[in-house]
Parts: C-alpha cells; structure tokens; sequence
C-alpha cells in the first residue's frame, strides 16, 4: 500500500506544481473533515461524560483552532512538498498558514484568559475578602497583551521577517519607560499592598493626611476621598503607604461595623448640681435617634476649671455617617433642657485690675 501511496505521489510530482497543490488542497479539508467528525463525535461524547465543566468549555474555545490548525497544517505541507526550500510561494505560503495558526492560538489564549481568570479572582476575593477588581482588570489585559506579542513575533519569525531589531528596540523602550515610569511604578506596587493589607474599603470614612471624608474608589494608583464639603481629593497611593489612617469604620468595639463612638464636652457654670446635669445629658443621648443603647455610654464630670464644670459625653452613633446629625440633636436637646430647668452655662471672664 506504501508503495502504491509514493508511486502516486511521484506522478504528480512528475504532473507539476499546479498538481500538487490541488492534491494538497483536496487532502487537507479531507483529513479536516475526518477530524471534525472524530472530535465532534467520540470525544466530544467523553468529554459530555465527565462531571468537570471545565473541560467542556476549554473544548468549546479549542474547537475552532483545532479545526483550523488541521487545515493550515495541511496546506504548510502542501507548499513544503510543492516548492523548494527558499523560494518565495514556500516563504510566502506556508509561513502565512503558521502566522494565521499562531494569531488563532493569541484569540484562543485570550479567550481562555476571559474564561477562568476572573472566576479565581472571585473565588480569592471571597475567600480573602479583599477588593481585587483593580487586580483582575491589571492580570487579564497583561495577560492578552502577552499573548499576542509572543503570537505576532513567533508570526514574523514564520514570514522569515528579521524581529532582532524589534526586540532590541522593544528592550530600548522598556528601559525608557521603565525609568520615566518609577514613580507609577512606585504607585502601582503600594496600591497592591494596600488591596492586600486593606487599611480601608470603599465606603469607609476615614482621616488621611489631614483629609476626612468617604473612600470613593482605592485603585491601584490613587485613592480618592470625597470631603464632607463636596470635593474630591486624589491622593497618590506611594503618599498614603507610609500614613496613619484613622478609619471610622473598622474601629468599632460593637457587631455593626458602621457603628462609631462619639465623644465630646459640655460646660456649665460651677453653681450647677452636677448629678442633675448628668441626668439631663444622659436621658438626651438615650432619646436621639442616631445613637445605640450600649452599656459604655456614659457622661462624666471630666474636669472643674476655674469658670466651669466640664462634663465629657460617650455615646455610640449607629451610623458613623451621621456623626454631625448626632451631635447636633443631642446638643440641642441639651440646650432645651438647661433653658427649662434653668442651668446656664459659663460665658467668657476678663478680669481688669487696676493699679493706683
């Protein structure tokens, strides 16, 4: 049969060039047909078997390439087989069908890294409970680029295209970039830490380099703060690496983590009945509707100076979002009840002496 099958083929050899390209041509979507009807049929049948779905969808993405990589495959050999080494149909043809197969290897790659690395992501996320959105977004894109750098040089490579100077040019502007770039980079590795060490989430409420307001987006260059006074404030993450953070939203000694305490003073005059003062302090805090009942609130007589009695207030606000609204309730329901029960508080003292 073998000597039959080199028989054959030398007479169309002998036939010509024409020949044999057509004989290449019809054998190769023959032997691609044959395959497509093999790997739709029992393979796909024992991959349906098995219970991981994974495979199945690898199997969906592969099908095309695999179908394709058959027929460019053929025709690489059909033009070895047809034209001398060096000539340019061989250059020409048969490194296009390897360009071609390299470029649907970079889509099937893509695909592949569309598929399953966001899924991991999701699975770390849920596991760590971190905020890894920035990190997937920067993994899938290097990813792809990647892959299609390494398809299109390997394609160049195929079309006999000299990619030396390429490369070294590539090199050159790495090193450019990579210097122009130490600051971003700078960025970039502090905001990876962040997202790991998480010193705060979006949402939080926080204090930073003098800034209060809500984290809008921690990214992996900048964070942005908006202040209570509506304004945005873009602070680089190289600057918040080395800061303290004082965050109001993972501090809190109760179950709900957006609970806070909030503390401050109150002054009477010193001619006051202090229990009675802390009666009237106390009930205000326990009937604003902001603050939870929790058996550390207290008021305290904190200090008597020479013009006032100095009382501190501890409460815990629901919400830290409404820490001025429990501020402002509690401070006015005070003030109501020291006009009705007429306590006053002290007013600034300037004593003059007079020398004769």
């Amino acid at each position: 049969m073998m000597e039959a099958l080199t028989t054959y083929l030398d007479q169309i050899e002998e036939a010509g060039t024409l020949a044999q390209i057509g004989f290449g041509l019809v054998a190769s979507i023959v032997f691609t047909f044959i395959f497509r009807t093999i790997i739709n049929g029992p393979v796909l049948k024992r991959i349906k078997s098995s219970e991981n779905l994974y495979d199945d969808r690898v199997f969906v993405l592969a099908t095309p390439i695999l179908n394709l990589g058959v027929m460019l495959t053929g025709i690489w050999m059909t033009f070895q087989w047809a034209y001398e080494e060096g000539s340019f149909e061989r250059s020409a043809f048969a490194g296009g069908s390897v360009a071609i197969l390299l470029v649907m290897m970079a889509q099937f790659l893509t695909a592949l890294v569309d598929e399953f690395i966001p899924p991991i992501f999701k699975e770390l996320d849920d596991r760590t409970h971190l905020d890894l959105s920035t990190m997937q977004t920067i993994s899938v894109s290097a990813a792809k680029v990647i892959a299609w750098l390494a398809a299109i040089l390997l394609a160049l490579d195929q079309m006999k295209i000299d990619i030396t100077p390429i490369l070294a040019s590539a090199t050159i502007l790495t090193l450019v970039v990579g210097l122009a770039l130490q600051e971003t980079a700078g960025n970039l590795v502090s905001g990876m830490l962040m997202l790991i060490d998480k010193p705060f989430s979006k949402g939080d409420k926080v204090i930073v380099k003098g800034v209060k307001g809500k984290v809008i987006d921690v990214g992996i260059m900048t964070t942005k703060i908006r202040t209570g006074n509506e304004r945005m404030v873009v602070i680089p993450n190289t600057s918040l690496a080395g800061e303290v953070v004082e965050n109001y939203a993972q501090g809190s000694s109760l179950d709900n983590p957006d609970s806070m305490n909030l503390r401050f003073r109150v002054n009477t005059t010193l001619d006051q009945d202090a229990e009675r003062v802390k009666e009237i302090m106390l009930k205000a805090i326990n009937d604003c509707e902001y603050t939870v009942d929790y058996h550390k609130t207290e008021v305290l007589l904190y200090d008597i100076s020479e013009t006032a009695l100095v009382f501190r207030l501890d409460c815990w606000v629901v919400d830290y979002n409404n820490e001025r609204k429990a501020k402002d309730w509690i401070l006015i329901e005070i003030l109501k009840q020291f006009k009705t029960q007429g306590i006053s508080v002290p007013f600034p003292h300037l004593t003059v002496k007079q020398e004769d």
